[in-house]
């Protein structure tokens, strides 16, 4: 066990009014119930320490979709930062959008640690009244014992009494019941690795740096871990603006005779830098347009969280990056050998054969190239709400 306590929050975001029916308890009065008992299931377990606290910053506003989830985790992040939480669990009282499905009971964050819970859909509209308060309470507290195990990244369980057994609807959480004894003991060892609950001691430039540097050292198990789980390949499939305006960009460029000369005469050196300067700045481009606005607290201190969720957000737009580079490449080698008559190649360059392996290579380089840094800038304007969305909802309950 840890010999750190750490922090936990559980914070109450109300957005819609209160309940008119006195019969049903209102946020507050839920959430408390709930974290008592699942202080019951937890405490004794893992050296943690709980709090509860009400958002007081200014109200949501809901979008075409709904209420988004992800607006929900920002702010998680701000107030983890700011409190020096490792985890934050939002119970909120508004029905959350959901990207694949009508509606959220949950949202947990990995990356983030934040998870999101929506208190509107516990109770279906034609169960007893009476039994409301009860039914809510119990659903409530196994959804957050749900979130904080997958927070943990312990993975689903297969039983369904299990508190990580996979949520189809509401009544789903009757039945989940307990942990077993390896998860608890898999909780214990996760718990301290999991919490990034450190933060850089002074606020100047030099030890901000020196802090970056030693927390994405010593976690790049879990960035790269979180950047597999966001998953390159389905970004890419997220992006269909990029996509086009690379393709848009490359389909005149190879069609110039200009380009063929580049191509013919640049060096390797020369080609490593132009690839090289492409990838930092598409790869800036993305990451100012889909990453979360970290935050530092209000003394400048930095968190360790902060620079995980950082990390392996742009190593994930690297890879994402990285996904659409060899797209590109193979398929304008297919367009150049396929396509190109081979006594235009080599006569199209000024006083270099265009038709060699060599320069076919160099081509598909630099246009590969040139397709991600134009595909970045429109990229940028793609959904922003589904981007984030893979980065970093990797569950939705």
């Amino acid at each position: 066990m840890s010999e750190r306590s750490i922090a936990l929050g559980i914070m109450k975001l109300k957005v819609a009014g209160e309940e008119n029916d006195d019969v049903l308890k209102t946020l507050d009065d839920l959430t408390e119930a709930a974290m008592s008992k699942f202080n019951q299931v937890v405490g004794e377990n893992l050296n943690i320490e709980v709090e509860s606290f009400p958002f007081t910053g200014a109200s949501l506003t809901p979008d075409e979709n709904g209420y988004s989830a992800l607006d929900f985790v920002q702010i998680g992040i701000n107030e983890k930062t700011e409190r020096k939480l490792a985890f934050v669990l939002i119970i909120t009282d508004v029905e959350i959008a959901a990207a694949s499905m009508s509606y959220l009971l949950a949202l947990p964050s990995q990356l983030t640690n934040v998870a999101v819970i929506s208190t509107r859909r516990l109770v279906d509209y034609g169960e007893d009244q009476l039994s409301q308060d009860k039914i809510r309470t119990e659903r409530l507290t196994t959804l957050m014992l749900h979130c904080f195990g997958r927070l943990l990244n312990l993975d689903y369980a297969k039983e369904s009494t299990n508190y990580l057994a996979h949520v189809q609807l509401a009544g789903d959480l009757d039945s989940m019941q307990h942990f077993t004894k390896a998860q608890y003991q898999q909780m214990i060892e996760n718990l301290p690795r999991e919490a990034n609950d450190r933060y850089s001691k002074g606020s100047n430039e030099s030890s901000k740096l020196t802090f970056i540097i030693r927390h994405i050292l010593g976690n790049l198990p879990r960035i790269f871990r979180g950047a597999i789980r966001a998953n390159p390949l389905r970004i890419v499939t997220k992006m269909p603006t990029m996509i086009a305006t690379a393709l848009s960009v490359i389909i005149v460029l190879i069609f110039g005779g200009e380009t063929w000369d580049f191509a013919a005469s640049v060096s390797s050196g020369q080609l490593a830098v132009f690839v090289i300067a492409s990838f930092l700045a598409a790869n800036f481009v993305l990451y100012r347009a889909f990453s979360f606005r970290l935050i530092s607290t209000r003394q400048g201190q930095m968190s360790e969280s902060s620079v995980v969720t950082a990390a392996a957000t742009y190593l994930a737009l690297v890879l994402t990056l990285i996904c659409l580079f060899l797209m590109f490449g193979v398929l304008m080698y297919g367009v150049v050998v396929f396509v190109f008559p081979d006594p235009l190649m080599s006569t199209w360059t000024s006083n270099k054969d265009g038709s060699t392996f060599a320069a076919h290579m160099r081509l598909v380089i630099f246009l590969a190239s040139v397709g991600v840094l134009s595909g970045s800038l429109g990229g940028s304007v793609d959904s922003r709400s589904v981007i984030r969305n893979v980065l970093f909802a990797a569950d939705e309950t």
